[in-house]
């Protein structure tokens, strides 16, 4: 079987000496591997558009049930400016690390297909100082677009205003609300009437808009806190890309 589809590169594994195990985020058929015969013995084009980020016009082969060949790989964009910037390619790895973890494989998404290319290509029109406050915005949204976000604006049992926010639910409780064995051994985090009206900003207006907010230094911090607490519980692991970057900013103290 033939299929013809847009593709991004989201990830690569190394196979034998020379082959490449490339997942894909598709057009037609969502998340899915495949495999490329020896583009690490060349530079032709054929081996760059295997770099992650790549978006490309791919030709895949092989039967249903099997891990397809790649028989021709087209480039539509390459992205390479975002992959020449640690700090830009090691968000965006942020960002394709959560879709993975939190997206099966074989299922079409169009939607979220749509909203990776555009932010790609957000990411490379933006200046570098407007990017910090951007990329915890793109968390938001792609966790809002897979049914994940956490919700912060009043108790998610009776909706009564409080500022406890409960990680391993992914809501706030109120003290009626937070009752044994529900809440579990964690504490509550203590959450800002700041950062809720920052999040309620970030679900409501659409992405391109976004970059024009100026939060405050402490409320994009306190996001970023809930966000990974959130994801932490959700996935029962921190992500690698969270670890590098606090290592990152650890050494920039």
């Amino acid at each position: 079987m033939l299929l013809r589809t847009e593709g991004i590169v989201l990830k690569t594994h190394k196979y034998g000496e020379a082959d490449l195990i490339v997942t894909y985020f598709t057009l037609q058929k969502g998340i899915i591997k495949a495999f490329a015969k020896s583009p690490r013995k060349t530079k032709s084009r054929f081996g760059s558009s295997m770099e992650p980020l790549t978006y490309s016009m791919i030709s895949l082969w092989g039967k249903e049930q099997s891990m397809p060949k790649i028989t021709q790989s087209d480039i539509i964009s390459s992205f390479h400016n975002i992959r020449e910037n640690l700090h830009d390619f090691i968000n965006s790895s942020k960002l394709i690390e959560i879709l993975l973890s939190l997206t099966p494989e074989g299922i079409p998404n169009k939607r979220l297909f749509s909203f990776l290319l555009n932010t790609l290509n957000l990411i490379a029109s933006l200046e570098q100082k407007q990017k910090e406050t951007f990329y915890l915005i793109l968390q938001v949204h792609l966790l809002t677009l897979l049914g994940y976000a956490p919700r912060l604006k009043g108790c998610g049992k009776c909706g009564a205003k409080t500022l406890d926010f409960y990680p391993s639910l992914g809501t706030p409780l109120c003290g009626k609300c937070a009752v044994r064995p529900l809440v579990g051994k964690e504490p509550p985090v203590r959450i800002t009437e700041g950062l809720i009206n920052f999040y309620s900003h970030c679900l409501a207006w659409p992405v391109y808009i976004l970059r024009r907010l100026k939060p405050r230094q402490d409320t994009i911090a306190e996001l970023s806190f809930i966000i990974d607490k959130h994801l932490n519980h959700l996935l029962q692991k921190r992500l690698l890309t969270s670890e590098f970057l606090v290592r990152k900013g650890a050494n920039h103290v």
